[in-house]
């Protein structure tokens, strides 16, 4: 996690944080000092719990690894009564007061709650434009967004990683609002400080990308989301009772808190030991042996699957990048409503390539696309955009309309950027990374939704009525990961849509339906190969058109299939 250092001005971190909370919070630390490229300068807020020695012991062991340290007692005059109405300690909203509390000559900071761990260059997150708001942070889909009353179109946000400019915050009073909204009726506040910036901020702020708040959401339960990127820069242990020092459960980023740990317990702080699973009488003795031995021989079976689907995908992966450089080297699609899209390189994410250049790509859509080429849609979402096929292609279709394109995975959302540029509508194509309800509610548009099963969460709402009535969506259905979703969906946009089920064709069957004369010397078999894309079984799309039609565009030049 060591980065080398470039001599420039130094990042500011802040940290609230009470004495029970140090160990862990210098483990944040230290993870922090080891993983950017400029000297780190710490500001930790506390309520006075914080003794002479403590500072001294936590800015010896800060100062030993080349960074500095300020501690910042809270004054007075903080609404402490707080507490009184609320189970949270009243620490949780320092952060609210920082402008008041940091010098004044400091005007950007990053918070990071002390159960974080930062793997990776923030660089970002200094030299962001944080807008008339002042703030940063990862959004995330809750609840909270109608139990606070809040227009259904907000977005609700995790406060474990903020960017901070103190100064829009002072010249705005910012803080001073926030806190006045705190006493103003204390008992609505459940999550104290989240949901009061996002009452605060209801009107807009920064997004951030997922990979700089990677919370429990994308490793517990079985509707975990995808890492945003193999290698995320920031790692929140969130939820009470998920924290590596709290439970043995098996977290993929533990070791790293652990080997962190290790110095910071070898400082002369005191740090639980790891949480081991109990051993109960059963799980002794010679029978014990046998269950243990045979977990491990079915955990080396799943590894070796594991490795063997490994190996599949990059054999899959050169196979498609042989068959785009032998069939389609221009790297421009070749036929169907998105002839002439450019690829600047040959990446295709999560799908094969070569069909996507010669232009068969979910051909069975290619009908439902030239019909609602004649629809005037003045925005377009892609949720799920891949690497830019639909988004881009529908920009260079649509040429009056906004395209907006949501992709998780980091790698993805720079090769749309890439490619909208080498096509020339980076000027009309804004990408971001999750996609909320709130971001569809109300929108008059055209929605193209493929998120490998994620429809469920986002789509199906006691709310789509009233929100999804005054677009058309063209929506993939995961069926083989979500069964039923198909049919469930049917039946929410029936009232409001006209629904049509479109089904896929199986790759062995696709030479059957498209004759390609670049493929006309080649085997059936190999012709599959070549167009084939690789779904993990049978899929549906279900195009739902607005029963509110669109306006018909007055020329819309066609392409042949």
């Amino acid at each position: 996690m060591d980065c080398p250092r470039t001599p420039s001005e130094s990042f500011r971190f802040v940290y609230t944080i009470n004495r029970d909370f140090i160990p862990f919070a210098l483990v944040s630390i230290l993870s922090v000092i080891r993983s950017q490229t400029r000297r780190c300068e710490f500001h930790i807020v506390h309520d006075g719990d914080l003794h002479d020695a403590d500072q001294s012991d936590i800015g010896k062991l800060i100062d030993a690894n080349g960074a500095s340290v300020a501690f910042h007692r809270v004054g007075d005059q903080f609404p402490r009564q707080f507490a009184q109405h609320s189970d949270w300690d009243v620490s949780v909203l320092y952060r609210l007061a920082l402008p008041q509390i940091l010098p004044a000559e400091i005007e950007r900071v990053v918070y990071l709650d002390g159960d974080t761990l930062v793997r990776g260059p923030l660089d970002e997150l200094f030299n962001l434009d944080l807008g008339d708001s002042g703030l940063a942070a990862v959004p995330e889909a809750h609840p909270a967004v109608e139990r606070l009353g809040l227009p259904p179109e907000s977005a609700y946000l995790n406060s474990g990683v903020l960017a901070i400019d103190l100064a829009t915050w002072r010249s705005k009073r910012t803080s001073e609002a926030m806190l006045d909204k705190v006493m103003q009726d204390p008992d609505r506040w459940v999550y104290p400080d989240q949901d009061i910036l996002a009452v605060q901020f209801a009107g807009g702020w920064t997004r951030l990308a997922p990979e700089y708040n990677v919370t429990h959401r994308f490793f517990s339960g079985p509707d975990a989301l995808p890492l945003p990127t193999p290698d995320p820069p920031v790692i929140h242990f969130s939820g009470q009772g998920s924290k590596p020092w709290q439970t043995w459960r098996p977290h993929p980023f533990a070791d790293e808190f652990w080997q962190l740990a290790e110095v910071v317990r070898d400082a002369g702080f005191e740090l639980p030991n790891r949480p081991q699973k109990k051993r109960r009488w059963y799980q002794r003795g010679i029978a014990a042996a046998y269950r243990n031995r045979r977990r491990r021989i079915r955990q080396q079976r799943r590894d070796k699957a594991a490795a063997e689907r490994q190996m599949r995908r990059k054999m899959l992966q050169a196979r498609d990048r042989e068959m785009v450089l032998q069939f389609a080297g221009e790297m421009t699609v070749r036929r169907g409503p998105f002839t002439g899209l450019c690829y600047p390189e040959a990446y295709s994410h999560g799908s094969t390539l070569a069909a996507k250049l010669l232009g068969t790509y979910e051909a069975e859509l290619q009908p439902v696309l030239e019909r609602l080429l004649a629809k005037d849609y003045p925005v377009i979402i892609d949720v799920g955009g891949a690497e830019g096929y639909y988004a881009i292609g529908c920009a260079m279709r649509w040429p009056d309309a906004q395209v907006l394109a949501y992709e998780l995975q980091r790698e993805a959302r720079a090769a749309i950027a890439e490619m909208a540029a080498a096509n020339g509508v980076a000027d009309r194509l804004v990408v971001q990374a999750e996609c909320m309800f709130g971001d569809l509610f109300g929108r008059r548009g055209l929605v193209i939704c493929d998120i490998e099963g994620g429809e469920a969460e986002l789509l199906v709402n006691e709310r789509a009525a009233e929100a999804f009535a005054e677009s058309d969506f063209l929506i993939e259905t995961h069926d083989l990961f979500r069964p039923g979703i198909c049919e469930r969906l049917h039946e929410q946009f029936a009232a409001t849509h006209d629904v049509t089920v479109i089904d896929a064709i199986l790759d062995e069957e696709r030479p059957n339906h498209w004759s390609l004369p670049e493929l006309a010397n080649l085997s059936q078999p190999r012709q599959a190969q070549v167009l084939g894309e690789r779904r993990a079984g049978p899929m549906q799309w279900l195009l739902c058109e607005s029963k509110h039609p669109f306006p018909h565009r007055p020329d819309t030049a066609k392409h042949a299939a």
